[in-house]
């Protein structure tokens, strides 16, 4: 898997950042997921993507400082209902889709209580479905430090990288206004297009 010095070093960059930026941060990397959420609930019928839109907008109003926090446990008792079973489904599309639940929610518990750890735990989450993906798809005769070298060296990972640091960078410098929010959620959506390449749109 990812280098865990890379980890090491972003953890620092969160720590240094203000609350509301570690909560974009971490919002950053649940809006990244959403495809793979809707793309499982399109194939299965599960669930209801308008619920997960909802989360993030609330999200990406609070941090432009157009939102309070103060009745975001409502947001996750929506996400609870959102969330599936693995073992209900029978297809490797749930876990993605579950690790997109996951995310959300700790967006908002980061919201509700900004937290670096809580920030770079969604960082971890992305390159892990990420990894997780991979070794079910591409790698499955790889094990050990061949599967971790070629879960690294993947054009997705490397983009994934660059899309962190690419957040971080824009965080370094922003303000919490409705400007900061455009091109940052601009970045996130990537387009529709996941961290795992997985677009909704046919």
């Amino acid at each position: 898997m990812t280098d865990t010095a890379y980890l090491k070093d972003l953890g620092k960059k969160l720590q240094k950042f203000q609350p509301w930026k570690q909560t974009a941060f971490a919002t950053a990397m649940a809006q990244r997921s959403l495809s793979n959420f809707g793309l499982f609930s399109q194939v299965t019928g599960f669930g209801d993507l308008s619920e997960l839109k909802h989360c993030l907008n609330m999200l990406w109003d609070h941090i432009a400082g157009q939102q309070s926090a103060k009745n975001f446990e409502r947001l996750l008792e929506r996400l609870e209902e959102q969330t599936p079973d693995i073992d209900d489904f029978d297809m490797y599309g749930v876990y993605p889709a579950l690790d997109a639940i996951v995310s959300l929610t700790t967006a908002v518990h980061c919201a509700m209580q900004p937290s670096a750890d809580e920030a770079l735990s969604n960082g971890e989450l992305s390159l892990s479905t990420i990894g997780k993906f991979l070794g079910q798809t591409e790698a499955s005769e790889l094990k050990g430090t061949e599967l971790s070298q070629y879960i690294d060296q993947h054009p997705l990972t490397l983009q994934h990288l660059d899309f962190i640091d690419e957040v971080c960078t824009l965080l370094s410098k922003a303000k919490p206004n409705a400007d900061m929010k455009k091109k940052l959620r601009e970045l996130a959506l990537n387009d529709g297009l996941s961290e795992l390449g997985i677009s909704m749109e046919e």
